[in-house]
């Protein structure tokens, strides 16, 4: 895998001035607004994992207009809480998967995984994953549903729903609300990244964000450089409708990470890979800098400079086990 973007010593530094779309944050209240008077319907059921030292249930919440969502809950054994929280939103084309192996509980936190609704095809797991309501038309996949109106667009409906799972888990008896951190990577970065400036936005406490090889961040430059994956869907797209070329960035605005990370005001863990031909490593480095928009020093990238996608893999799992156990001790 060759070097396809900037260099470590030019991407370091790297300050894009990307406008943000009109009303980002009234876009953000309306749809926020618009569920607050609807009831999270948090229900956990007891689920059989085969495993004597974690306990797991079957989430589902009320989401996007309602909609059901699901994730599995994983927690040490027998435990009573209240324990840390880490909520886990996972890659484009996956699912919640089987519910084995959660090196979060095993560390003795609770692990909430995010199932996205209408994704999964690239997954296996032993549920029906959670289906979409479609607006709008598009490429095949996620990324051009609706981009001439923000409000019918994909992310709209996936960060609605991480939202109100950021609030549901508030409510259950096993978690600590002071202690909850949100993690994904690539599309999962992506949601984490959206979910810290959103909580920030609307008073809601989170304990910090680990971001790995974040999608969707400075999604104009992202689709001129990226060679492989989801951003090659708005390249076909667009091909093939050249008119709708302003209005579908514009649309992107809405849920590009360079926005939400300016207003995230928590502690940051990043992962960059260097050799990244899906997530273009300059898109990282860029929502890495706008990370609070200079009121938060408290932030942290692991470099590997030889990786692709991938990134650090278990190598970085363990250093956010490590900064956990410094972060809940």
């Amino acid at each position: 895998m060759p070097l396809t973007d900037m260099s470590i010593d030019e991407a370091r530094n790297y300050r894009p001035n990307v406008p943000e779309p009109e009303g980002f944050d009234a876009f953000w209240a309306e749809t926020l607004d618009e569920h607050a008077g609807i009831p999270v319907d948090l229900t956990a059921e007891p689920f059989e994992n085969h495993q004597t030292l974690v306990d797991t249930w079957d989430l589902s919440w009320a989401g996007y207009q309602g909609s059901r969502v699901d994730g599995w809950l994983h927690a040490p054994a027998g435990a009573k809480g209240p324990l840390p929280l880490v909520i886990e939103f996972i890659g484009y084309g996956a699912s919640r998967g089987v519910p084995i192996g959660s090196a979060f509980a095993a560390a003795g936190y609770a692990h909430i995984v995010v199932d996205p609704r209408g994704q999964g095809s690239g997954h296996p797991a032993l549920t029906e994953n959670c289906p979409d309501i479609n607006e709008g038309s598009g490429a095949p996949g996620c990324m051009t549903q609706s981009l001439s109106d923000p409000h019918g667009h994909y992310y709209r409906r996936l960060f609605t729903d991480d939202f109100r799972c950021l609030e549901a888990s508030r409510q259950l008896d096993l978690v600590d609300p002071d202690r909850i951190v949100v993690l994904g990577h690539s599309q999962g970065g992506g949601q984490a990244i959206a979910m810290s400036g959103l909580a920030a936005m609307r008073g809601v406490k989170l304990a910090g964000a680990f971001v790995d090889a974040p999608y969707l961040c400075h999604m104009r430059r992202s689709c001129d450089v990226a060679m492989a994956g989801p951003y090659l869907e708005v390249v076909q797209y667009l091909a093939a409708h050249p008119p709708l070329y302003e209005r579908a960035f514009e649309t992107l605005g809405y849920f590009d990470g360079l926005h939400f990370a300016r207003r995230a005001r928590i502690a940051t863990w990043f992962s960059v890979a260097m050799m990244d031909q899906v997530v273009p490593p300059s898109s990282v480095w860029a929502a890495y800098n706008a990370w609070g928009n200079g009121e938060v020093t408290d932030k942290h990238i692991d470099i590997y400079p030889f990786a692709g996608h991938k990134a650090g893999e278990d190598f970085q799992l363990w250093n956010q086990l490590v900064v956990m156990e410094q972060l809940f001790s």
